[in-house]
């Protein structure tokens, strides 16, 4: 499972200049979970989103999703296992 949202050196510059804060490459989902939701309420600016606002939104939010779906397919597979197990003893 992914456990970070990949971010390019230029929406990770867009991003440290919007929020004040140091974003790099690779944030972590829980973070960035959270900027989502703040940056739907930001300004739409060029030097803030250089890709666009909505790009970046969407990119984000496909890489949340992506790691979300994971994330269920890992528990779901986990628990087939410890069900298997558990017949069989």
């Amino acid at each position: 499972m992914e456990d970070s949202i990949e971010l390019s050196y230029a929406v990770a510059d867009g991003l440290s200049l919007a929020l004040d804060q140091d974003f790099y490459r690779f944030e972590s989902l829980e973070r960035m979970a959270w900027i989502v939701l703040v940056l739907r309420k930001l300004e739409d600016k060029d030097e803030w989103f250089p890709r666009g606002k909505w790009a970046t939104i969407q990119s984000v939010e496909a890489q949340l999703e992506t790691a979300a779906k994971e994330f269920v397919e890992e528990l779901t597979q986990e628990k087939i296992y410890e069900r298997t197990r558990d017949e069989m003893s």
